[in-house]
């Protein structure tokens, strides 16, 4: 009940340089900064890992879905992975951003497959920041990023 009293009933608005916006309701979320935020968020997400044939890393709002391809199979077993996950979010009504999702392809005979979300062909990336660290598509580290 503490819980629900507190995420309930809470209101919002944006102040710059003293101009203020209308107040309006909140309806989804919790108070960014807060001690309960994160526990909370992970409580919400604790069913995103079901059923995945995948491997799954997940790091506060950050995840990757990993599988090995070796066969057609595989590449379908990853996409129907990226299929549940997005009946996931919409169940959940989040969402993924398309834009910020994308695949790294590594190994020499790597057939590339093309992965959809959200209707959308994810785009190829040889290089990726993973938690302050640069790594290519040969897992090679490239430089550790800090600040």
């Amino acid at each position: 009940m503490w819980v629900s009293n507190w995420l309930g009933d809470r209101k919002q608005r944006v102040v710059i340089n003293g101009t203020h916006s209308d107040w309006v309701t909140v309806t989804s979320g919790g108070p960014q900064g807060s001690v309960l935020g994160p526990i909370l968020f992970n409580i919400f997400i604790n069913d995103l890992v079901e059923g995945l044939h995948g491997k799954i890393s997940i790091f506060a709002d950050d995840t990757k879905l990993c599988k090995v391809i070796n066969t057609e199979e595989d590449s379908i077993l990853l996409q129907m992975d990226l299929d549940r996950l997005e009946a996931w979010a919409e169940k959940c009504q989040m969402r993924f951003n398309t834009d910020k999702c994308k695949v790294m392809h590594t190994g020499r005979n790597n057939a590339s497959h093309p992965y959809i979300l959200n209707g959308k062909t994810l785009s190829n990336t040889d290089m990726e920041k993973d938690l302050g660290i640069l790594v290519n598509s040969k897992l090679i580290v490239i430089s550790r990023i800090f600040g």
